[in-house]
């Protein structure tokens, strides 16, 4: 599916599909989700090069991901895309020029449905292609500081949780659900922080290309602030995960302690058992009157004493 946005007096206007061979006036941003053949042709007519395949989005080396041609600045960033509990990186393709920004993608992502509301509400009235990429990195910028915020929530609950044995397998899925979501977050920083650093050099050399180097360098330097947090929380999980093992050890050492007390404490009577259930001829007590109460009594006894003992050791 193909949208252009054009500008239209003060506002910015919409129209869904191919609108013929020629772009409308004044058009910003066309934005191409899972193109078919016949949009793909379409916009090839756009650009001098190929434009990328499915394969060439998820390429990760440098020379994929950021290009410069006669048709402008090329780069390739990653978008995390969060959907319940799952959560994965989703590549945009920018092609961006001085009169036009055209982005193409795969799949659907929650980010641009975002800017895509802010257009339409009026929220943003972008008047070139750099504001509204722009626009769109500092939304993903703040949409990763966000994240790590509610990793950092959900971790405290976490650490509640690990606490209580029963709940193992909850804690061990919900810390490998976190450290899903911020594996993604790293590398959607990194992937923006180079993407950025790349766009700086081509802003431009005027005024207002001096404006778009302080609006990147800001972005720039939330980045780097976010970096320690999400090492820190690499670190938190691996932690926790240390935690939630050490008391289920704890707790099942604690349940393996008190099988081995009863069994040291059952010990005595059952050799008294043992002894008095031969089958030998001559054995006195068996002639006794009160031999089996006597035996039943030294069982107690020894049974009670052995019990004691280990409370005088403090191994109970």
């Amino acid at each position: 599916m193909i949208t252009i946005y054009y500008r239209e007096k003060e506002r910015l206007e919409t129209v869904e599909g191919i609108p013929g061979e020629a772009l409308p006036p004044a058009t910003l941003w066309v934005d191409a989700c899972q193109p078919d053949e016949r949009e793909h042709a379409w916009l090839q007519k756009l650009f001098d090069k190929e434009l990328p395949t499915a394969e060439d989005l998820d390429e990760i080396e440098s020379s994929s991901r950021f290009q410069v041609d006669s048709d402008g600045v090329r780069v390739t960033s990653l978008f995390p895309h969060r959907q319940k509990r799952e959560a994965r990186g989703i590549n945009i393709s920018f092609h961006l020029s001085e009169t036009l920004l055209v982005t193409l993608r795969n799949e659907e992502t929650g980010m641009l449905r975002l800017l895509r509301n802010h257009l339409r509400r009026q929220r943003l009235r972008p008047t070139h292609p750099w504001e509204i990429f722009l626009a769109l990195m500092e939304m993903k910028v703040d949409y990763l500081a966000d994240q790590v915020e509610d990793i950092y929530a959900t971790l405290e609950r976490i650490a509640h949780q690990a606490m209580t044995p029963e709940a193992l397998e909850d804690t061990l899925r919900d810390l490998l659900t976190q450290e899903g979501y911020n594996d993604i977050v790293r590398l959607a920083l990194l992937d923006t922080q180079r993407a950025l650093r790349n766009m700086m050099r081509h802003a431009g050399d005027r005024e207002e290309g001096q404006r778009r180097r302080d609006r990147i360098t800001d972005m720039l330097r939330d980045i780097d602030s976010l970096h320690p947090h999400t090492a820190f929380i690499f670190e938190k999980i691996k932690f926790l995960l240390d935690v939630a093992m050490g008391f289920t050890n704890m707790d099942q050492s604690r349940i393996i302690k008190i099988f081995s007390v009863a069994a040291v404490v059952f010990m005595p009577p059952t050799l008294i058992a043992s002894i008095y259930g031969m089958n030998f001829q001559f054995m006195p007590e068996l002639n006794l009157e009160l031999g089996y109460p006597m035996a039943l009594v030294m069982m107690c006894v020894s049974a009670l004493g052995t019990y004691l003992f280990f409370r005088w050791k403090k191994w109970l």
